[in-house]
């Protein structure tokens, strides 16, 4: 498969793993933030937030420009979603932002 870069399985491939990366990359650098010595549970929110907003803009360019299908948009954003309110559910995350003299 990858000896024969212009073949359409090595294409679709390409484009799958682009998707991919698109979707699980502010994901994974909200990540690495909360990772930081000092994060505390408004950062949590805050980059929850960041998150939401970055696939928001990302889905909103449409699948003609970014390839992803409508369908898998709104299947993350369900999944996103249902992720906020067990996270969130109790309101520490939102008092300690609220709070947060950095805001």
């Amino acid at each position: 498969m990858f000896i024969n870069r212009a073949s359409g399985k090595y294409g679709e491939f390409e484009q799958d793993i682009l998707r991919y990366i698109n979707i699980v990359a502010p994901i994974i650098r909200s990540l690495w933030s909360l990772e930081a010595a000092h994060a505390n549970a408004a950062d949590a929110f805050v980059f929850w937030l960041a998150c939401a907003a970055t696939l928001r803009d990302l889905f909103l360019k449409g699948p003609d420009v970014t390839g992803i299908p409508r369908s898998l948009a709104q299947g993350v954003t369900a999944v996103f979603n249902k992720r906020y309110k067990e996270f969130f559910a109790n309101e520490v995350y939102f008092t300690a932002f609220a709070l947060d003299p950095r805001a």
